[in-house]
Formats: structure tokens, C-alpha cells, sequence
């Protein structure tokens, strides 16, 4: 028995201090999709944006949007304001004085310039992440003089999975902010699966062990012996 007992924490323990697979030199992508998000923006910026995508759109970033559950404002829209989520969607970029399109996956707002009032929006999203990355990281953008700051919550928990804020100074701010994936996904929803399996494994074999079968084919050998 304690053999047995000895033998499950060896195996279990390496899946609890090893939810997620991790980065071993130059590995494929392993795209993992997350549990539902919520990510609200509460801002007094002319404009803002998140970009899940890299600057040039190929999601090297590790992490990217799936599907979008649902998008709105709690508070502040105006009639000219606009919220735009999507997948590669067209944003403006400026590099050496010439303006450049670039698409990426992003969620947008837009207030106006100079338009100052504080607004709070908010997008449901699925992500998927690229687990075998130690660490994932996305595009915070906004301009004008105010604040703006972006908040990742969970659907099902409501926890706080990732905060930041960027700041404005009349011009267009880029700052690109690092993360790492474990938090997006519950802890042990998918280790309990293998320590649940495990202890199955250790019933069964106890089951067998203490089962009367091995006392009944050891006296019928001794009676075969005796005969």
C-alpha cells in the first residue's frame, strides 16, 4: 500500500508543477484555446486599441482571437462613437513618416479627437494561445492626452487574469506589454483529469490485491502439492 501511495505522488506531482507544456528551443506553435474573457477598456483617449497580433499580422505573438462572443459600451458612447473587434482587421501605422495599413487581431475604439469624456467598453472574446511559448505578449495603442487602461477578466470566475494601462502625450503611443499563458486557463481543470485517472488506476490494483482470487489459487497449488 504505501508502495502504491510512494508510486502516485511521483506521478502526479510533476502534472501539478507542470500544467502547461513549456518552450524547449525552436518548437512548433501549439495553439490552446482558452476559456471565455472578458476584456473591458475604460478610457478618456481620444482613441485606443489591443492589438492580439503581432505588427505584421502572422500572430508570432502567441496569442490570437477565435471568436467573438459579444462587444458594447457600459457607459460614455456618444452618438459618433464606435467599438470594432475583429480578426485582421485594417489599422493605420506611421514609420518614417508614411502611413502604413496593417491588419491584426484587435479590439478598437474610437471617440474623436479631443474628445476627452471617459467611456468604459467591453468584448467578449475567445483566445487561443500558444502554449509552447514561455511567454505571450500583445499591443497596447492609444492617442491624445488621456489614459486608458485594458483589464482581462474570466467569464465563468470573474477573476482578473491580466491588467495595464498606457498613457497619452498628444501623440500616438505604441507599447507592447509581455504576459505569460498559464493564467488564461484554470488551475487543475485539466490536471484532475489525470489525478482522478490515476486514482483509479491505484483502486483497482488495491481492489485486486486484496481480492480472495490469489488465496484461492494458492491453496488449490497447495492442495495439488499435498495430493
Amino acid at each position: 500500500m504505501l508502495i502504491l501511495m510512494i508510486l502516485l505522488i511521483a506521478l502526479i506531482n510533476p502534472l501539478w508543477q507542470n500544467p502547461l507544456p513549456q518552450a524547449h528551443g525552436q518548437e512548433l506553435p501549439e495553439w490552446r484555446e482558452a476559456e471565455p474573457v472578458r476584456l473591458t477598456i475604460l478610457s478618456t483617449s481620444d482613441w485606443g486599441r489591443i492589438l492580439f497580433d503581432d505588427l505584421n499580422g502572422t500572430n508570432t505573438n502567441g496569442v490570437r482571437i477565435k471568436s467573438i462572443l459579444g462587444s458594447g459600451w457600459f457607459y460614455g458612447q456618444e452618438y459618433y462613437d464606435f467599438i470594432d473587434v475583429g480578426r485582421k482587421l485594417p489599422w493605420p501605422d506611421e514609420v518614417y513618416g508614411q502611413i502604413l495599413v496593417r491588419h491584426g487581431d484587435m479590439v478598437a475604439f474610437f471617440k474623436g479627437f479631443n474628445n476627452f469624456h471617459p467611456t468604459e467598453a467591453y468584448a467578449d472574446l475567445i483566445l487561443e494561445l500558444d502554449v509552447s511559448r514561455p511567454q505571450i505578449y500583445v499591443w497596447l495603442m492609444c492617442g491624445g492626452n488621456g489614459t486608458t487602461s485594458f483589464q482581462i477578466t474570466s467569464v465563468n470566475t470573474g477573476g482578473i487574469i491580466w491588467r495595464d494601462i498606457i498613457a497619452g502625450n498628444g501623440v500616438t503611443q505604441q507599447a507592447r506589454r509581455v504576459m505569460t499563458p498559464q493564467p488564461f486557463f484554470r488551475a487543475g481543470r485539466q490536471e484532475n483529469l489525470y489525478v482522478f485517472g490515476w486514482l483509479g488506476v491505484v483502486i483497482v490494483i488495491i481492489i485486486l490485491l486484496n481480492f480472495p482470487i490469489f488465496e484461492l489459487l494458492h491453496r488449490r497449488i497447495r492442495r495439488r502439492r499435498q495430493a
